[in-house]
């Protein structure tokens, strides 16, 4: 340190007074600064800044050529980090040849093209063949120009970048998509296959996707519907390899000899000597049967005129071939729907509505119930509820659209009425309107709920603890007069006891005798009872027979006098009409006592003979 304070006293004049100040600052060693390290700092920043100019190859591309790109974020960011590649690279390789790449121009004799311009388009027209899977040979998109200004193994080392940086582009995000009309999954839209599902889940090979690329373009909104999509193509292909093979048997005479267009589409080399003419819309032909034995199977859609296709292909095929296309139309498919399915299928057609009450009809009370918050939306709720109860023999499904009619305020016949009142027990009728109103109720939750209103309801007892306590000490007060009358009895004398014993025994003969007659009385005043009984049920039936019924409020009345609740004397009523009819007779519907329907003349008969 102080070595080099003398070399710079040594080599510069200096006054005293700053020689002092320098001394003073080196004893100081925190605040002293080796100007050394100052210089290399300030080369090493100015290094920094030379190679950060040197890294931004975009700032020399034309800005005419840069302003008319439209590109998307996506598209921008990309092009850009494969130009800076590029010309990295072509700058390596120009400099071993002693050239200078921002000298690298292409003149002709109206204009000038520089390097930069030409690898920007270069990295342009690359990225966007990736996007529009063109699937071609990077050499393809070298221009003249570029090829003029590089030499042939500069290019070869490009190529070589742009296939590796194709390996590992990005997925295309939303705006990009939509800029190269492209799917979620990324590839190609096409007609038979516009959401892209098909092709990811890879249901069909290479050579099938040919035939259906080739195929003219369907108008169809199955292709909104994946899984009935699959079907028609898979009957499709079916029938395409019932013509392939016939066209293989050299035995087999076609009647009209195939165009070009023909030998295309099934690969047939140009020298067969077969017959066939007006090829073009047989494939067509052979697709709209597919799909015709896929719209056979779905309840409610449309199935499209097939006699010309029929006769066309009749026409063309062999007889042998004809036959064979036939017995395959013919053969039914499994088709097994879900419900997003059919609600997809009902924007085809709003028809499909019976696919989807026959799906709750095969359906388990459980499955149905994990599909009640979508069904619940369903416009067509009515019919399809309409359908289920119609045809459904599980009381609790039915039970299940009927309380859901009501939720959604459809109005229900007197029929649906009636049988959900047999359901539902009177006791719990309160708790069926509850779950009818309730807004918040979980519809998962609604199979179970109905189950319980079928039981009756548990009521509970509430007993009064101090009325308990007061029993008990009267108990227990009697118990002890009890104990004190026994001790004061055996003071008794002996005469005295036999007199007693005497004068029970005397009593005991009386009271058999006494209890004997009790006994027919009783029996007496309970046949008349009965006999009374039967008698008011007869007359309160007739009276109910004449008035067509009776309010609940009058009902209750005439239980009240009669000592009971309204409840158990409609039980009771009943009880003993089944006796009778071997089934409940009396229900309450709207406010109502009224007697079955079905019952109503036999009941007639009953009463008056």
């Amino acid at each position: 340190m102080f070595e080099f304070v003398n070399k710079i006293f040594k080599n510069k004049q200096m006054t005293e007074e700053k020689k002092l100040s320098i001394i003073e600052l080196v004893k100081n060693e925190e605040s002293f600064i080796n100007p050394r390290d100052l210089i290399a700092e300030q080369c090493v920043l100015k290094k920094a800044e030379t190679k950060v100019v040197k890294e931004s190859w975009i700032s020399y591309v034309s800005p005419q050529v840069r302003m008319n790109d439209n590109l998307t974020g996506q598209l921008e960011a990309t092009v850009e980090a494969l130009f800076e590649i590029l010309c990295t690279v072509a700058d390596v390789e120009l400099r071993k040849k002693r050239k200078n790449i921002k000298h690298v121009k292409y003149e002709r004799y109206y204009y000038c093209v520089t390097i930069f311009d030409e690898i920007h388009r270069l990295a342009r027209e690359v990225v966007f063949s990736f996007y529009r899977q063109d699937n071609m040979h990077p050499d393809i998109y070298f221009s003249y120009d570029l090829q003029a200004m590089l030499s042939r193994d500069i290019q070869k080392i490009l190529i070589r970048e742009v296939e590796e940086y194709r390996k590992y582009m990005s997925a295309p995000d939303e705006e990009t998509r939509r800029r190269f009309g492209l799917t979620t999954f990324g590839t190609k839209i096409v007609w038979w296959d516009p959401s892209g599902v098909l092709r990811d889940k890879q249901l069909f090979d290479s050579n099938e996707m040919d035939y259906f690329n080739q195929l003219s373009k369907r108008v169809t909104r199955f292709t909104e519907i994946p899984a009935v999509m699959s079907l028609c193509l898979s009957k499709y292909l079916a029938l395409l390899q019932l013509v392939v093979r016939d066209l293989e048997d050299d035995s087999i005479k076609w009647k009209i000899k195939p165009n070009n267009y023909f030998r295309k589409f099934f690969r047939l080399p140009q020298d067969d000597g077969r017959i066939w003419a007006e090829t073009f819309r047989l494939p067509t032909d052979l697709y709209i049967l597919a799909e015709n034995t896929v719209r056979r199977e779905v309840e409610g859609l449309r199935v499209l005129p097939e006699e010309e296709y029929l006769q066309n292909l009749k026409q063309y095929f062999p007889d042998e071939t004809f036959r064979k296309l036939q017995n395959c139309l013919n053969q039914k498919i499994d088709l097994e729907l879900d419900y997003p399915t059919i609600s997809a299928l009902r924007n085809v057609n709003k028809t499909i509505w019976h696919e989807a009450a026959n799906l709750f009809i095969r359906q388990s009370v459980e499955q149905v119930g994990s599909l009640l918050c979508e069904v619940a939306e369903d416009p067509d709720l009515k019919k399809v509820a309409a359908k289920v109860i119609k045809q459904s023999e599980e009381p609790d499904k039915r039970m299940l659209f009927i309380c859901l009619m009501e939720r959604m305020e459809l109005p229900i016949s007197k029929a649906l009425q009636k049988e959900r009142d047999g359901f539902i027990h009177p006791t719990r009728q309160a708790d069926y309107q509850q779950l009818v109103l309730d807004a918040d109720l979980a519809f998962k939750n609604l199979p179970g709920l109905l189950r319980e209103c079928t039981q009756p309801l548990r009521r509970e007892i509430k007993l009064d603890t101090a009325l308990i306590s007061a029993s008990h000490a009267a108990l227990d007060t009697i118990i002890d007069m009890v104990d004190t009358y026994l001790d004061e009895e055996e003071t008794i004398e002996p005469d005295l006891v036999d007199k007693i014993n005497l004068s029970s025994e005397v009593e005991a003969k009386q009271s058999e005798s006494s209890a004997a007659t009790i006994e027919e009385s009783e029996v007496t005043a309970t046949s008349e009872l009965e006999n009374e009984q039967d008698s008011g049920h007869r007359a309160f039936l007739k009276h109910l027979i004449a008035r067509d019924g009776i309010s609940l409020d009058d009902f209750k009345e005439h239980a009240k006098n009669n000592g009971k609740l309204h409840q158990a004397y409609l039980t009771e009523l009943n009880e003993v009409l089944y006796e009778v009819f071997d089934d409940q007779v009396l229900v309450i519907s709207q406010q109502q006592v009224i007697i079955e329907e079905d019952f109503m003349e036999e009941m007639r008969e009953w009463l008056y003979g």
